[in-house]
């Protein structure tokens, strides 16, 4: 008698998807769980034009236990507009790993992938998550294969009110859009953000109709002179829909909790390790695009972005940037705790990816 059935979830389900990832977590030094309270499709919504949710069901319980998602989007692939696919959130309860599930549920996922008319789907897992890495890495007959093609690092800094970078050019930063067209900001991100494999296609609509919930064109950061547009990043509080809790943490990081939250973030400025239970409010920085890649504008950016927020109850700035980027030697300037995740396409079949290009994750959409 079959023990479990995998199937699309549907609206009804919300309840229990949302359970599924209260119980599970990102292990780690710092152990984190990633909650979509109050509504998990709305919450969801934010990740492309068209999710859909594979769950797996305990039939005795008739009881979800495990669910991924996967979503479409339009993105830019070699410099031209490409609707790709997703895959995000792959959860299962720890109780009910091992065995033939897992085999039987990326069964399901290679006919899924092998129904759309996406040829290009990705995916991301953190470094340190060495179970899913070990998953993905053995290869069996019928599953889907993965293969890495680069690293995005995910940078969290403290906003302070001291400056931390000074600009060796005369830029002006201002946020709002106030002296500039919509459509003046939507060309330039899309120009910048074109040059880097899998930057989202940024458009009017996107603004004017509250797609992205709770990010609205107010929300922007531009840096700029002589009325011309050197950089754009957007700021985006997702708290309203999404919550990371700190589940546990490790002794070392207990120990260095205390050093660091009484010592050293008030001597040099690293972000504050949250207590267990707490919850992490974080805004994210979304749609960078700085012309030629110049590090002094992006470092103007984000240092003012950080003295704007300081007063404001925000633990950490989250910045998304690939590990090859130029842009990361911004970085240096403010002292932060990173993760990497590694980037793979899934279930690949010839596809013609430059290598030469950069690719751009948008963290606050993964």
């Amino acid at each position: 008698m079959e023990k479990y059935s995998i199937e699309i979830a549907k609206k009804s389900d919300d309840t229990d998807l949302r359970e599924v990832l209260r119980r599970t977590q990102m292990k780690g030094d710092i152990s984190l769980s990633f909650e979509t309270n109050p509504s998990f499709f709305k919450s969801i919504s934010i990740l492309g034009e068209k999710q859909t949710v594979l769950s797996i069901r305990e039939l005795k319980k008739n009881q979800i236990i495990g669910f991924l998602i996967r979503s479409t989007k339009n993105v830019f692939i070699n410099g031209k507009i490409q609707k790709v696919g997703y895959l995000s959130s792959i959860r299962l309860l720890e109780e009910h790993r091992g065995g033939r599930l897992l085999i039987q549920g990326n069964k399901e996922l290679k006919k899924l992938l092998e129904k759309s008319k996406e040829e290009i789907n990705f995916t991301t897992i953190i470094e340190d998550n060495i179970y899913a890495r070990k998953v993905i890495a053995k290869s069996r007959a019928g599953l889907p294969n993965y293969m890495p093609i680069g690293i995005n690092r995910t940078f969290a800094i403290k906003p302070i009110k001291k400056s931390r970078h000074q600009s060796s050019k005369n830029i002006n930063i201002q946020k709002g859009i106030d002296g500039f067209s919509i459509m003046e900001i939507v060309k330039f991100i899309n120009y910048h953000g074109s040059k880097k494999n899998f930057f989202p296609v940024c458009s009017k609509k996107l603004f004017q109709e509250n797609i992205l919930e709770d990010f609205y064109a107010k929300d922007l950061y531009i840096a700029y002179k002589n009325k011309k547009i050197l950089g754009v990043i957007g700021t985006w509080d997702q708290t309203k829909f999404k919550q990371t809790i700190v589940k546990e943490l490790s002794i070392k990081y207990k120990v260095l909790r205390i050093i660091n939250n009484y010592i050293l973030t008030h001597i040099i400025n690293t972000p504050i390790i949250s207590n267990v239970n707490e919850k992490i409010n974080a805004l994210y920085l979304n749609f960078i695009a700085i012309k030629n890649n110049d590090t002094n504008i992006f470092s103007s950016l984000i240092d003012n972005i950080s003295i704007q927020n300081a007063e404001k109850s925000y633990n950490y700035l989250l910045i998304g940037i690939d590990k090859n980027d130029p842009l990361c030697k911004s970085m240096s300037k403010f002292r932060s705790f990173t993760y990497n995740a590694i980037i793979y396409i899934v279930d690949y079949s010839n596809i013609n990816i430059k290598s030469n290009q950069l690719n751009y994750l948008e963290v606050s959409r993964l």
